[in-house]
């Protein structure tokens, strides 16, 4: 897709369909009264008819019948002027892109008025713009060979309202390269996991960082025998697919400067392993490497973005099977830190093979450390499908992955790691457990993750609400693989540069 700021009157602009968001309980816009005017005071009485009263991601198409340059005006309700943030501008947008892709529309322009842009900085508000109508272009059904209703993809959007800002254009083309990454990661995550192996996994990985200036290591079941790493393994063994540890690099900053390891759980499929999971939704369990894919779209971003910072993404991927070779709850694991594990539950897998990554990027010298993983169904009961949980040992490293957040457009939640809560993965017969009491589940899987920083600044995402969102009754959020998390950590490595 290509994105620009557009100087025109929204009245004067040629595209397929103009986007004019609306607040609740607001007249016609200043921006667009003259648009109003071309259409015979259509929009005017649509609203004093009620027809369209601008609740949150309400939508209405007015076909602008040969009045303007452009075919259709689609009013877009943006709800309460006090609710309104990025999350909720971004998610609106890509509600209205994808209902004009299923519309034929490739032509968009999206009309912002004042009273959408004072709502936060210029960059923001662009790069907001941007990705919204970016993210829509992800399709779903890309396997479909027989599709219900063919879907055009959006490949040209235009910006009205803030031409003048400059720095503003910038901030779209930044915008361009997090939505491009974000949805090559929820194609990924959406793959079957036939389709999708730990091998598989490696070699999209080859295509995508292919001219990037990203270097590229694997390590393979030796190298990992050679290491140590007796938690991925372990979690490997029940599988007849190798395990891999995928490494990427990026060298943007001083050599002596600060590394950024970004971590990230790549468990392709997840059975549960001997403690298997039940039947029911178990086929969701593809999307169980949504944090590694996450990890592999921000280094693909952050290649583009060139922030001053060295980073490297480490994804150790497998698949947790049930066999007779698989780990048994009672079994006993030496990471390659050299703590012992003992496995109370083969399901709580992901901390397992995360341990030994976090052990490599402590090995490979990180200084700061952040890991994203659909860890535990405790964080998506606790704040379901809409925002990460997040944990850490250092407030001022947490403090920048919340602004990180916003400036994704993502919602994030922290959550406690309290000395209180010391103890609960403590084992009788090893020096920690993988599993503990029924409660607190996403906090005693972030201690456990904890053991192994050596110290380090450190933040835990959990997104294994955030991943996927399919709850029918959350109208406000488009439904699917997210991409959580990709955006999040691009920003975090820029804003962690200008520190």
């Amino acid at each position: 897709m290509q994105a620009r700021l557009l100087n025109t009157a929204p009245e004067k602009a040629e595209a397929d369909a103009l986007i004019l968001p609306i607040f609740e309980g607001q007249s016609v816009p200043a921006e667009a009264v003259a648009l109003d005017k071309k259409l015979k005071g259509a929009i005017t009485q649509l609203l004093a008819d009620d027809e369209f009263r601008g609740k949150f991601m309400e939508l209405v198409p007015l076909h602008n019948l040969g009045n303007a340059p452009s075919k259709w005006t689609v009013l877009l309700g943006l709800g309460k002027p006090a609710e309104l943030d990025l999350v909720r501008l971004r998610n609106a947008l890509q509600a209205a892109g994808r209902v004009l892709r299923k519309r034929g529309h490739r032509r968009v322009t999206v009309i912002l008025p004042k009273a959408v842009t004072a709502t936060a900085g210029a960059d923001d508000i662009a790069r907001a713009a941007t990705e919204g109508i970016g993210l829509s272009n992800f399709d779903a059904g890309s396997l479909k060979t027989r599709p219900e209703q063919a879907v055009t993809e959006i490949d040209a959007l235009s910006i009205i309202g803030l031409n003048g800002e400059k720095s503003a254009a910038a901030a779209v083309k930044d915008g361009l390269v997090l939505a491009e990454a974000t949805n090559r990661i929820r194609g990924w995550v959406n793959a079957p996991a036939n389709a999708f192996t730990p091998t598989v996994f490696v070699e999209k990985v080859k295509e995508a960082v292919k001219g990037t200036g990203l270097d590229l290591k694997v390590l393979e079941v030796d190298d990992m025998r050679r290491l140590k790493m007796g938690a991925l393994l372990a979690v490997a063994r029940g599988s007849d697919e190798p395990a891999k540890m995928i490494v990427i690099r990026y060298g943007g900053g001083r050599k002596s400067g600060p590394t950024l390891a970004l971590v990230g759980k790549g468990i392709t499929f997840d059975s549960g392993g001997i403690s298997i999971k039940p039947a029911l939704n178990m086929e969701m369990m593809k999307s169980d490497m949504g944090g590694g894919a996450a990890v592999v779209g921000a280094m693909l971003a952050i290649a583009q973005l060139k922030p001053k910072i060295n980073v490297i993404g480490i994804v150790p991927t497998t698949e947790n099977m049930p066999s007779g070779k698989a780990i048994k709850p009672g079994d006993v694991v030496t990471g390659s830190g050299g703590k012992t594990i003992e496995i109370i539950n083969t399901d709580a897998e992901g901390r397992l093979i995360l341990s030994d990554g976090i052990t490599y990027a402590v090995n490979e010298g990180a200084t700061h450390i952040v890991d994203i993983a659909t860890l535990t169904g405790s964080i998506a009961r606790t704040l379901g499908p809409l925002a990460i949980g997040a944990f850490g040992n250092n407030p001022p490293l947490m403090d920048l992955v919340r602004r990180s957040a916003e400036l994704a457009g993502e919602r994030l939640w922290e959550l406690p790691t309290w000395a209180d809560y010391d103890g609960l993965i403590d084992s009788e017969i090893a020096d920690i457990k993988n599993a503990t009491v029924p409660w607190a589940g996403a906090t005693t899987a972030a201690l456990f993750l904890r053991e192994f920083v050596d110290g380090r600044p450190w933040v835990h995402l959990d997104i294994a609400g955030s991943a996927w969102q399919d709850a029918a009754e959350l109208k406000t959020v488009p439904r699917g693989p997210t991409g959580s998390g990709v955006r999040v950590m691009a920003h975090l490595a820029q804003l962690l540069a200008d520190q």
